[in-house]
């Protein structure tokens, strides 16, 4: 015999467990509470409440008259598959997405779409290719940049000549030479967000250029930026080694050691220095999305970048700030859910484009 103890399955568990259960165990028939009689879904919900006080969801929630801050830890499990794909989620909620492919250029010339990651190494012929993890090889001339494009909703993982390994988060640029032997230094560019470790060569340093006209110079260590058109600030986490970070109209660099960060304001050109918890910084690798403390319409810009749609944020929650992470296969209609049933923020989808307000 069936009882109705499914419908609890999505229900989100809190801190008091056997709250949920009485409640469960009171909706069943006179006839069910047997223990020998009951249903998978039943043993479902306990099975999960067991899991749970090993690993807690805790949503706090405050307000003053100006600010509404929210703090949302959302803990995951990765072992539980997602019943439809992240894209298939957001086309059945009538959301707008972004198909670009990840684009490769030589110069200005689109010459190969591209899936989730790339190499540039040395063909049998000892001459320059890309090799894409789907077997296609394009061999190079020295001459033009190089440029990867990677669109909304999409990451990309690009090893360089010098075995120095990139990852590019999304809606980001990057523009490299094919080869650095014949160059006394190692230069690339970025606009938008990626995570360098970096090929350690004491002859041949490494610099990164940023809007702005703001470059790094590194050795050997590893490092993420963040420097989207867009954002009122680049910022650089350093994890490993040691960066010197140049800005114009500054005569010093500013030195980061291992766990320091630098944001630069690009209006004021107001600089601070701090030291964080790199690996917040750098989950975006894994498909985590880390927020501490940020404005809504700035999560709302980061969750547009990451799934490749467009969200739009009422004026009135334009000083709402939230904590927390959220793992890409959860999906917007997760995110969004969260966001309504802890706030009073409304959702609507009109014409592709998410509303929250």
């Amino acid at each position: 015999m069936e009882t109705n103890a499914g419908k609890y399955l999505n229900r989100p568990i809190g801190e008091n467990e056997e709250e949920l259960l009485d409640e469960i165990w009171n909706s069943l028939p006179p006839v069910e509470n047997e223990d020998q009689i009951l249903d998978e879904n039943y043993r479902n919900v306990k099975q999960r409440i067991h899991r749970h006080t090993l690993r807690r969801r805790v949503i706090y929630i405050s307000s003053s008259a100006a600010v509404v801050c929210l703090f949302i830890l959302l803990l995951f499990r990765p072992e539980a598959p997602e019943k439809s794909p992240v894209f298939a989620q957001l086309n059945d909620m009538g959301v707008s997405i972004c198909e670009q492919k990840v684009q490769f250029m030589i110069g200005d010339s689109i010459v190969a779409n591209l899936n989730t990651s790339a190499k540039m190494n040395v063909d049998q012929n000892a001459k320059m290719a890309l090799q894409s993890t789907t077997g296609e090889k394009i061999i190079l001339k020295e001459g033009k940049p190089l440029k990867i494009y990677v669109p909304a909703g999409k990451r990309f993982d690009l090893e360089l000549a010098d075995g120095t390994h990139v990852w590019l988060n999304s809606d980001t640029w990057l523009e490299y030479p094919t080869t650095f032997a014949s160059a006394n230094e190692r230069r690339v560019k970025i606009e938008g967000e990626g995570f360098f470790d970096v090929k350690p060569d004491a002859t041949k340093p490494f610099h990164v250029e940023v809007p702005g006209g703001e470059s790094i110079r590194v050795l050997g260590t590893s490092f993420n930026v963040s420097a989207y058109s867009d954002n009122e600030e680049n910022i650089t986490t350093l994890v490993t080694g040691k960066i010197e970070y140049s800005i114009p109209m500054r005569t010093e660099a500013i030195a980061l050691l291992p766990n320091e960060q630098v944001r630069v304001n690009k209006t004021t050109k107001g600089v601070t220095k701090n030291e964080v918890n790199t690996s917040e910084f750098a989950m975006w690798k894994e498909g985590v999305l880390y927020f501490n403390d940020e404005k809504l319409p700035v999560l709302a810009k980061q969750l547009a970048r990451m799934y490749g749609i467009e969200i739009r944020v009422a004026d009135k929650y334009n000083d709402a700030c939230f904590s927390g992470m959220i793992r890409y296969e959860r999906g917007i209609d997760y995110i969004t859910k969260l966001l309504t049933t802890t706030s009073n923020i409304t959702c609507s989808i009109e014409n592709g484009i998410i509303y929250l307000k």
